[in-house]
């Protein structure tokens, strides 16, 4: 049985068209000038910051982004969130 999505996750997945072809989950919504998708999300702190969805998707289906690691997109689309498509980079 396919286990069901946590309110973050379905935020997430409400914001995406998923593209056939690639099964890419393309963002829709605040691009940044760089052509990465980008959302503000509410912190641990209750403070409210700007974070890449790349990154709110992995730790929303993946879990923590490791001290010194970036999210990046295997697929190469800047605006994917697929969880099976997002990897962890060594900064």
């Amino acid at each position: 049985m396919k286990q069901e999505m946590t309110a973050q996750q379905k935020q997430l997945y409400d914001s995406v068209i998923v593209l056939d072809d690639s099964a890419c989950w393309i963002w829709q919504g605040q691009v940044s000038n760089s052509g990465y998708g980008r959302l503000k999300q509410m912190q641990e702190d209750k403070t409210v910051q700007m974070v890449s969805a790349q990154s709110a998707s992995y730790r929303a289906f993946i879990g923590a982004i490791p001290d010194g690691s970036l999210v990046k997109q295997q697929c190469g689309n800047r605006l994917c969130i697929n969880p099976a498509h997002l990897e962890l980079m060594k900064v």
